[in-house]
């Protein structure tokens, strides 16, 4: 059976006892149904990460023994930050969920002109915000990374462009391919919503950076980011 993993945003320490956090505590006593001498894991991205045991149990309270360090913390070689049109239902979770997994250290979400999905509620738009980042921290418990992604508030495209420089977007009309661009610092990746983007976007976007195509095929505003982020990871990151 596969040990839990958790992050812990305090100290880890071999030898010491640490207290979890409510949701955390609930999801392992509450959602798994783990005891008192359970196993879990614990990490984070200063400390690494960490085997223990459940020392002892209260309703909204775990406390749990650090046994051994399992790892200290991997350093990842690319940093890609991914701009993702925020798409409608679950697909801009989905987005999320995969781009964690595929290495991104940060994500922003756009309002691009063809956007289906317009938030003018605040209080809405933070409980989204909310979600994505809890979306977020999940993917990194589970596909084994020690740095969690920022999830930036949300911004209109054209105040995200003019804010990067050299940054990179898809669109059919782009001449170039990913595999021609040249890794200088971080890479920022922009990804269209379901209409794509319009031309004043991608004119706008070639005098910050680059405009490339992902081949023939038109892919989904889903898919598209998880395929250019595979590329670059294969390019420049730890993806073999």
């Amino acid at each position: 059976m596969r040990t839990s993993r958790l992050y812990f945003e305090g100290v880890l320490n071999q030898n010491t006892t640490v207290t979890l956090d409510r949701d955390s505590s609930h999801y392992l006593s509450n959602v798994l149904r783990m005891k008192v001498g359970s196993v879990v894991q614990l990490f984070n991205s200063n400390d690494g990460e960490f085997l223990g045991t459940i020392a002892s149990a209260r309703k909204y309270s775990l406390a749990v023994t650090l046994t051994s360090k399992v790892s200290a913390v991997v350093e990842e070689p690319v940093k890609i930050h991914l701009a993702a049109s925020i798409s409608k239902g679950d697909r801009m979770e989905y987005v999320i969920q995969k781009s964690v997994e595929l290495g991104v250290s940060q994500i922003t979400p756009i309002f691009s002109e063809f956007s289906e999905v317009k938030i003018k509620d605040k209080v809405r738009l933070e409980r989204k915000c909310s979600h994505w980042r809890r979306i977020a921290r999940s993917s990194t418990e589970q596909c084994g990374r020690f740095f969690i992604p920022l999830v930036n508030p949300p911004v209109k495209f054209d105040e995200f462009v003019t804010n990067e420089e050299d940054l990179i977007l898809l669109d059919p009309s782009g001449k170039d391919n990913l595999k021609s661009i040249k890794k200088n610092g971080e890479l920022c990746l922009i990804t269209g919503p379901e209409g794509g983007f319009s031309p004043n976007e991608v004119e706008m976007a070639r005098k910050r950076g680059h405009v490339v195509k992902l081949g023939p095929r038109i892919l989904r505003a889903e898919t598209a980011p998880l395929v250019a982020l595979a590329i670059l990871q294969s390019e420049f990151g730890d993806l073999n």
